[in-house]
């Protein structure tokens, strides 16, 4: 009985008129969605080799001991299905020998409407477009057929309430699959027609399945949440009113105003204000050091041989010689201890920021997951490597590249600086052993993207969810169709 309920859904559905507007929307918007996101990677991509490509031939070999490198954040592959924060993550990374890198985007705006418009991308054209199909498809779903008296008759032929409503969620689920399958084959062809991208590599196809499987699970919820919008109504006019009011909410309202609540409700300090304050305090200890290195120098180096403190000059005897030695070596000393101190409290600083800024995003996530639209989002954004933990994931890869850049060039330039408690100053420069600036080149950055296993491991919340959902929604239609009034 259930496979002949599950028959009649799908047969009334795609012989309705809904489904052919479905279709032909799902088969244009989708496939052009993916053309156009297919292009501007390719000009994304096209723009990062042509900047690195230069920077590398004019400045590669450019080496000094103040030289601030330049490593360039590639555009994700997967940014195709979803756009997500990459407008807005900085372009490259630029080192300092005082070990604080700064991040570098290019001022300008290339395209002013798609950043006032928004991108129709893969994950737009699915939780706005495809969602609403699926409403579409399912708001009258059981308020229509008691307007028919189809589902009186449905009743008293002995049929359990269970099987018809699982027929309608299933039947409706199989029509909905069918244009978006269409549209999908279609996207992936445009995707793989890509000479800088190949469905078949480990980059694509494996985020690629998992995209499409969380897209069928969001989809299914989608379709019970139309059922069940259908069971909580006696009309076709107060359901499809129920179920547009629903759309907004979950996909308008929920996920744009938790951001608002949350920052309401737990405000922080903006990343610049952070950032003054960790540069504030890093002067402040640099000042600190800067002078007890000068009463050092003018007890060891001028007092001590009854030299004037407020004269600076270089040894010119051996006793001197010695004296200066001795600087150094207790100068190198306190130089190991700022840098600790420094490195501490920054770290310090930048961790209380994250803390609060954690508290803040976790605050705008939970509340936004109300919506299995929200969950969704996460999830593809996550899966593109332009969700929400691109940000950190951009500052660990500058931090590795300043690492790799104080070990390549700042650590092979040894300065020695004399200075006393007036002002006075000179500094004496040399190359580690070695070293030859000449034949050195700049590092390069190697940019490390998310792998899949991180990618789930950040989002398994959210899948976990749109499967509570599925079942959140079964339950409500299922208590509500078992005491509906079928007359």
């Amino acid at each position: 009985m259930l496979g002949i309920l599950i028959k009649k859904e799908i047969t009334e559905t795609v012989l309705d008129f809904r489904f052919v507007i479905v279709t032909l929307l799902c088969v244009v918007i989708i496939p052009l969605g993916m053309y156009v996101s297919r292009k501007d990677y390719e000009q994304r991509l096209v723009n990062y080799q042509r900047e690195h490509q230069m920077y590398r031939q004019h400045y590669g070999k450019n080496v000094f001991s103040n030289v601030q490198a330049q490593g360039f954040r590639p555009p994700s592959m997967l940014s195709m299905f979803a756009l997500g924060l990459d407008p807005f993550m900085p372009d490259k990374a630029v080192t300092s020998r005082s070990g604080l890198f700064r991040a570098a985007k290019e001022p300008g705006i290339d395209n002013p409407q798609s950043l006032l418009f928004g991108k129709a991308d893969f994950l737009f054209n699915v939780s706005f477009i495809v969602s609403l199909a699926a409403l579409i498809f399912t708001f009258n779903s059981i308020s229509s057929e008691k307007e028919k008296g189809t589902l009186r008759l449905t009743i008293a032929n002995s049929v359990p309430r269970g099987q018809i409503l699982i027929a309608k969620i299933v039947g409706n689920y199989v029509v909905i699959l069918i244009p978006f399958l269409i549209s999908l084959l279609f996207a992936v062809l445009i995707l793989d027609a890509s000479p800088n991208v190949s469905i078949v590599s480990l980059q694509v196809w494996p985020f690629l399945l998992v995209i499409i499987f969380v897209t069928f699970l969001f989809l299914l919820a989608m379709v019970s949440l139309g059922v069940c919008v259908s069971a909580l109504t006696h009309g076709s006019v107060a359901s499809i009113m129920l179920a547009f009011f629903v759309w907004v909410i979950a996909v308008l309202g929920i996920p744009k105003i938790s951001p608002m609540i949350a920052e309401s409700v737990y405000p922080i300090e903006s990343r610049s204000v952070a950032n003054l304050t960790q540069r504030i305090a890093r002067e402040d200890i640099e000042e600190e050091y800067d002078q007890k290195k000068g009463e050092l120098y003018e007890k060891k180096c001028r007092r001590e041989l009854g030299l004037d403190p407020r004269n600076i000059s270089p040894p010119r005897n051996e006793a001197e010689r010695k004296a200066y030695a001795k600087y150094d070596q207790e100068a190198a000393a306190l130089d190991l201890e700022r840098q600790r101190r420094i490195a501490n409290r920054i770290r310090q600083l930048e961790q209380d920021y994250r803390n609060k800024r954690d508290v803040q995003a976790a605050l705008a996530m939970n509340l936004s997951r109300i919506s299995p639209v929200s969950c969704y989002t996460y999830l593809i954004a996550e899966l593109s490597g332009t969700g929400l933990s691109e940000p950190e994931r951009f500052v660990k890869n500058a931090q590795r590249y300043q690492e790799a850049v104080r070990e390549a060039v700042y650590d092979k330039y040894i300065t020695k600086r004399y200075a006393n408690t007036t002002g006075g100053s000179a500094a004496s420069t040399h190359y580690a052993e070695g070293f030859d600036p000449s034949k050195t080149s700049l590092p390069e950055m190697y940019y490390q993207h998310q792998t899949l296993a991180e990618a789930l491991q950040t989002g398994w919340a959210d899948i976990l969810l749109l499967f509570l959902f599925n079942i959140l929604f079964f339950i409500v239609a299922f208590l509500r169709f078992r005491k509906y009034d079928v007359r």
